[in-house]
């Protein structure tokens, strides 16, 4: 499966960070999330526990997961992309000015 498929599934970056921040057995990752809000079902975790760990992002050893060099690159590249936005939504001109600059501007 395409890494940006398994990446935007719902909770798969939250989980990453979870597991990053040492919270890597299944159940405490679980009431991290609901915590959070950013919950998902029991079913839901499991799948994408397994997408992660079919892609060598995290791997489990016992009951704990814990990420991989690949899934400590990713997270990287993930705070990459979150900076470049952010840099970019600084940038953004207010559409009030857009708007009164006109079509010719554009």
């Amino acid at each position: 499966m395409p890494i940006f498929q398994v990446l935007g599934k719902k909770g798969t970056i939250e989980i990453l960070y979870k597991i990053k921040e040492g919270v890597n057995s299944f159940t405490n990752i679980k009431e991290a999330m609901d915590r959070d809000g950013c919950s998902v079902s029991t079913r839901t975790l499991a799948e994408r526990l397994s997408e992660l760990e079919n892609e060598n992002l995290i791997q489990k050893i016992g009951n704990k997961y814990y990420l991989t060099k690949k899934g400590e690159e990713s997270l990287e590249i993930i705070e990459n992309i979150l900076k470049w936005e952010a840099k970019w939504e600084e940038a953004k001109i207010p559409k009030i000015i857009i708007g009164m600059l006109g079509d010719k501007e554009r």
